[in-house]
């Protein structure tokens, strides 16, 4: 009698680290949407099929996450969705109008009437620059139902059950009062507090197998060695070494821990960070006490290549064994056709035609095998895929569910019970480097910026280990700052560099990498260096006019006459857009020009500037290699210098604050004819704003033909 084929669902659960650790804010609310989504009723499914086992792989950082939301940790749109409409100024009206309509249009805001209205009322191909001129259309109830709409359409359907109250409200669909609105904002709570204990129970009962990924989502063999990429990427010009295997073994052992902390016991799996593996982390798996991992098909066959095996039909649809200085280590290697089937292809189906091609690939799959005992593995990402499904995916789902207990070929099990069910585990004595996607690490590490990215936390961690070395003595100091290094080394900011993959939140991605990085600095108590502050990926100051002609403003704080600014350059503040945006600002516009000699700027803000309570004004530039600053203390009128001269160098504040800085006191930073500046408000001596928030503004340094060539353009 032939066994049957064994089939392993692995779900993997994830989100960025979105807290900026200082501020104790999430910067983005994934984290609290799919949990209202997906975490649950991902697992809740189940209840109605006890023979399906699965694995559900949790990323620690994400369950982190879930945690300081009930702790009591908000979001920016958790914040800007609980204000009243009327209470609302024109940026944060600004704010919800860009950003409320984040969820897939298809089936989360077309199916919805008044949603619908709302979207197609904004514009579809909307800009903030644009709705600043429209906002005022869109009425205090209209602002409501969409605070109300955006945290709505992201509840999965079973809590409309579970809470009907919420049900009622859907159905109501429009005019909701305050506290309608508010009972929707504040019941995403009240579901993330049945997340973590429901797969706590279910791994209790059997159902499910808990399985973990290093602490922040690294790519551990990168943070082992980037030399490693060298063998899967030969070609990839990197000058550069970036080595830290005791980050990436701390990043498994808080992983380990923290596991043990919420499931009373540790994980037996891992599947590491984009399912990518190298000979050394295999070895940092099993010295903390990793039973087996898995990762994807092409590692398999590029494995067996390298001990000049030609892989076979049935090669596939084994485990293996790794055997490291440290131990053993089991190895199940993700089937990516029919994994991806799940996870792009099903979606457009009909969901009981999908469940039945599921279920034909598997027999397809069987009868091409012997009578040995094999498995199937199905690896894939448990939650982004369903906002693309009708009805969540929940179709498709129980189709394939019902199907998989109805039939005695295939039987679901978890990988660590596969494990034990004696199943020939060759010995893979090769394993090639590479994650699950091409075999190799070219999204996180082949671009420029990526390795921009790298050298910049490279330089981060040496100058942390540096301080450390100085000052054994704080170690509280230092572990604060390794949290932040820690969440750096996370794969996902570098996801988004590149021209792989890009979303409305790339800016957001690109700064929040960048805060992680200040706050190691933040920690310590040093000064955070101006190369940081620098977008990394092409981000440009989009609501900047560039200066068209010399000017020479009087530095008096004071808006002089008409003529004394014009034709300056100029950079909006209020017209900043997207997730990272401040909705309420100090500094509303930045001025700035020269004539031959000078450089000149000017900050202009609602109220006058000497009744804000700034401390000092920093202006900050860099060629890319050297940096220069000055900074203008408000309370004593002095003013500070490092990398410049302070001859020349002025200082007004009254109505406004002005300022000029001769060429001639930058040195050679100006030999480069570019700068590139940043501009900082102080306030209780740290950096309350910089302008602008998310880029830099590049000063071209003119000559004496700069009117000219702009008279002719």
């Amino acid at each position: 009698m032939r066994k049957p084929l064994y089939l392993t669902f692995l779900w993997h659960m994830h989100q960025p680290y979105y807290k900026n650790v200082e501020t104790g804010k999430f910067i983005l609310p994934w984290v609290r949407m799919h949990a209202v989504k997906d975490y649950y009723d991902m697992l809740s499914i189940l209840d109605g099929y006890p023979k399906i086992k699965q694995n559900f792989n949790l990323v620690p950082s994400l369950l982190l996450q879930i945690e300081d939301y009930l702790g009591g940790a908000t979001d920016i749109f958790q914040d800007m969705s609980l204000k009243r409409p009327s209470d609302l100024n024109v940026d944060e009206r600004v704010f919800i109008i860009y950003n409320f309509f984040m969820a897939n249009w298809d089936t989360m805001i077309f199916p919805y009437r008044r949603y619908s209205y709302l979207l197609k009322k904004r514009g579809e191909a909307s800009h903030p620059d644009e709705i600043r001129k429209v906002h005022t259309l869109f009425t205090d109830e209209e602002i409501r139902d969409l605070q109300a709409w955006f945290n709505l359409t992201w509840i999965d359907t079973e809590f409309l059950m579970m809470f009907p109250e919420l049900g009622r409200l859907k159905d109501k669909g429009e005019n909701f009062t305050e506290e309608e609105k508010n009972y929707i904002v504040n019941s995403h709570l009240e579901i993330m507090k049945l997340v973590i204990p429901k797969y706590r129970e279910a791994q209790e009962r059997g159902q499910i197998e808990v399985s973990a990924t290093p602490f922040f989502h690294p790519i551990l063999p990168l943070v082992y060695n980037t030399d490693t990429a060298r063998q899967c990427m030969p070609a990839c010009p990197l000058d550069f070494n970036f080595s830290r295997p005791e980050d990436a073994n701390n990043q498994i052992r808080m992983s380990v821990e923290f596991f043990k902390s919420r499931f009373g016991r540790e994980p037996m799996g891992m599947w590491p960070s984009e399912g990518s593996v190298s000979r050394d982390v295999m070895g940092l798996l099993a010295k903390n006490g990793i039973k087996w991992a898995a990762t994807d098909e092409e590692i398999l066959r590029e494995s067996l290549a390298l001990s000049g095996m030609k892989p076979g039909r049935e090669d596939i649809y084994r485990p293996y064994t790794v055997k490291t200085p440290e131990g053993d280590v089991d190895m199940v290697f993700r089937n990516h056709y029919l994994s991806d089937l799940v996870g792009f292809n099903y979606q457009s189906w009909n969901p009981r035609e999908a469940a039945h091609h599921f279920i034909k690939e598997l027999y397809n799959i069987k009868n091409s095998l012997d009578d040995k005992a094999y498995c199937v593995n199905v690896i894939l990402d448990g939650e982004n895929a369903w906002e693309y499904y009708p009805n969540d995916g929940k179709d498709f789902l129980n189709a394939l569910y019902k199907a998989l207990s109805e039939n005695p070929d295939f039987e679901t099990i978890t990988i660590g019970e596969l494990m034990k069910k004696g199943l020939e585990k060759p010995v893979l004595e090769k394993l090639y480097p590479g994650s699950w996607i091409n075999h190799d690490f070219y999204i996180w590490i082949g671009h420029e910026d990526d390795r921009k990215s790298w050298k910049l936390l490279k330089r981060v961690r040496d100058d942390l280990e540096r301080w450390h070395k100085e000052n054994e003595g704080l170690s509280e100091k230092y572990n604060k700052a390794m949290q932040s290094i820690y969440a750096a080394e996370g794969s996902d900011w570098n996801w988004w560099y590149g021209d792989d993959h890009s979303s409305k939140n790339d800016a957001e991605f690109d700064n929040l990498y960048r805060l992680h990085l200040m706050n190691v600095y933040t920690s310590i108590g040093e000064k955070v260096p101006d190369e940081i502050f620098i977008p990394i990926s092409k981000v440009t100051a989009t609501f900047e006019t560039a200066p068209v002609r010399f000017i020479t403003p009087v530095i008096d704080g004071r808006d002089t006459h008409f003529y004394e600014w014009k034709g300056c350059g100029l950079y909006d503040t209020t017209k900043e857009g997207g997730a990272m945006q401040k909705v309420s600002k100090l500094i509303r516009r930045l001025l700035y020009g020269f004539d031959e000699y000078n450089f000149y700027f000017r900050m202009d803000c609602e109220a006058p500037f000497s009744s804000l309570p700034v401390e000092s004004v920093e202006a900050r530039f860099t060629d890319g290699t050297s940096t220069a600053a000055t900074k203008f203390d408000i309370t004593t009128g002095t003013i500070e210098t490092s990398g410049m001269d302070t001859a020349g160098v002025e200082f007004k504040q009254a109505e406004i604050f002005e300022a000029k800085l001769p060429f001639k006191s930058m040195g050679k930073l100006i030999d480069t004819k570019e700068v590139k500046a940043m501009f900082f408000i102080n306030i209780m001596s740290k950096d309350t704003e910089k302008i602008p928030e998310k880029g830099i503004i590049r000063v071209q340094v003119p000559d004496e033909e700069f009117e000219l060539y702009n008279w002719k353009a």
